[in-house]
């Protein structure tokens, strides 16, 4: 598999999707206007790729939306769809129909749905999804697509440079308020993959945090407690030079000085490693 930026989707600003209802979901029927597009990535396979028996590649959109009846509340949408085999991309769309293939399970819709399932106050919620094929003038006729939109939270994303700017009390806070949602993420069965500063959704004004980005959802065990190297791994920490790092905490950075407390604390509520 080859992934690299493309122009697969022609999804221009207004255009309009529909995700109907899911009564078992408790989510109603709602069309979204699309207003910008903010990533795209699509991942392509070979021939070679597909005798050696990988099913044909996709791409993935994400999308800033709004609901049509209400402007105001701001979501995201990622939009999958399958892509032609690499090579094949501008060959008669009978050719490119002849490859499409049913819908594989998509890792972020299934942890959106269990996540709404269990009512975790600290991710995004999902507002709607809709699973489907193209149509005939798509880039794959009859191939899947899949439509999941979710909630913009309140705040941005944590970046390296706010965080390490920040005096170490502040920082501290930070870590507490990670560690309080990082453990009710890890009991959804479900967690970031990869793990980034950047899936901290950080609100200054509140103090409060969500944990976003499931596009790579990795299923966990729900009794996973929090470990001390999970603040190295979302950017809260510096871990030291030693190549046993990961399970000797000694010589990381953590704050301009003292000791790291928030790592007495992680001991304190079961996830020392």
């Amino acid at each position: 598999m080859h992934s690299a930026p493309s122009s697969t989707f022609w999804v221009p600003e207004g255009t309009e999707i529909t995700t109907e209802a899911k009564p078992n979901q408790q989510l109603p029927t709602r069309t979204w206007i699309i207003t910008k597009k903010l990533k795209e990535l699509s991942f392509f396979m070979t021939q070679q790729d597909i005798n050696d028996g990988h099913k044909p590649g996709f791409a993935a959109a994400k999308f800033l939306c709004h609901p049509k009846d209400d402007p105001n509340k701001l979501a995201f949408m990622r939009i999958y769809r399958q892509i032609p085999i690499s090579g094949f991309e501008s060959a008669p769309s009978s050719i490119r129909a002849s490859q499409a293939v049913p819908q594989k399970p998509n890792r972020e819709l299934a942890a959106f749905k269990e996540l709404k399932h269990l009512a975790c106050p600290v991710v995004p919620q999902l507002l709607g999804y809709q699973e489907g094929t193209q149509g005939d003038n798509e880039i794959v006729p009859g191939g899947y697509e899949i439509s999941i939109v979710w909630e913009k939270v309140p705040g941005e994303p944590l970046s390296q440079d706010y965080f390490w700017s920040l005096n170490e009390q502040q920082r501290d806070s930070i870590r507490e308020e990670f560690r309080r949602v990082y453990r009710q993420v890890l009991r959804s069965g479900f967690k970031p993959c990869m793990a980034t500063t950047s899936k901290l959704i950080y609100d200054e004004s509140t103090g409060k945090m969500h944990i976003c980005g499931f596009r790579m959802a990795a299923p966990c065990d729900t009794n996973q407690q929090i470990r001390k190297a999970d603040y190295v791994m979302y950017g809260l920490a510096k871990r030291s030079d030693r190549t046993d790092w990961y399970n000797d905490a000694s010589g990381w950075k953590c704050c301009y000085r003292g000791p790291p407390v928030f790592l007495e604390a992680a001991d304190a509520s079961g996830g020392s490693m």
